[in-house]
């Protein structure tokens, strides 16, 4: 048996030994499909069932800046934490406002799906459904208001954003294919009206017709071209994430 030889020859890891017997006994497709396989499974793992449907949640009307809440950190990214605290959308948690005791290079080094943590609502924007939140004492808020100007913008590098990543945008403008997404990033979204939940029942209406400028919507990273500068959504989420299939 190839293990046996492997295990006899070298001093390898018990991880490395099951890739190696992998690709031994399977062909160049396999290996694609098990590693491809495999980030599923570590993508799954930062992910974490909503504890509450959106259709019954909280207007973020109801918050202030400043309002302590507590919630469950849903999902992480390389920019940050989005945090469910039962709103009609998420919070997100910039990286850079997880700790100030530390440098934190990704969230994973102080936060998981599913840990319940308080924060404090830092800024909000109602009308555009947008929640940013922090762990910072309110003084380093405060001075980092002070420095960049409270209402500035704080968009997201393309090269911080990654396939499958959960994140809420909202529709800027309708073509004859679809809409662009503003995420938070440096540049929109672009999503194809068959990635649409709605393309289903449309029956070849044109996407005006269930994409309205200024909508809300959640969607999920499908590609990302850095040398185009451009980011692929889809409304659809992705079948082997934890959740309803279709949910805007």
């Amino acid at each position: 048996r190839v293990e046996n030889v492997l295990v006899s020859s070298f001093k390898i890891s018990n991880v490395l030994l099951d890739v190696l017997v992998y690709c031994y006994h399977h062909s160049d497709l396999g290996m694609m499909m098990y590693f491809k396989e495999k980030q599923r499974e570590k993508k799954d793992a930062s992910r974490i069932k909503r504890p509450l449907p959106f259709d019954q949640r909280t207007p973020l009307s109801v918050l202030l800046p400043g309002m302590n809440v507590t919630g469950t950190v849903i999902s992480l990214t390389a920019f940050g934490a989005y945090v469910d605290i039962g709103t009609e959308c998420d919070g997100l948690l910039h990286v850079s406002q997880i700790s100030n005791e530390f440098f934190v290079e990704h969230p994973k080094q102080v936060l998981t799906p599913g840990d319940e943590i308080t924060v404090k609502v830092r800024t909000l924007d109602v009308d555009k459904k947008k929640l940013h939140l922090t762990m910072l004492p309110d003084d380093v808020v405060e001075q980092q208001q002070a420095m960049r100007g409270a209402e500035q913008d704080e968009r997201i590098p393309l090269e911080e954003i990654y396939v499958e990543d959960e994140l809420w945008g909202e529709l800027r403008r309708v073509t004859d294919y679809g809409a662009y997404v503003e995420v938070g990033a440096v540049v929109d979204g672009w999503l194809h009206f068959m990635d649409h939940p709605a393309f289903g029942w449309a029956n070849g209406a044109h996407p005006s017709k269930y994409m309205t400028p200024g909508d809300r919507v959640r969607v999920w990273v499908s590609d990302v071209d850095h040398t185009q500068r451009r980011i692929k959504l889809t409304a659809n989420r992705p079948s082997h994430l934890p959740g309803p299939r279709r949910a805007l």
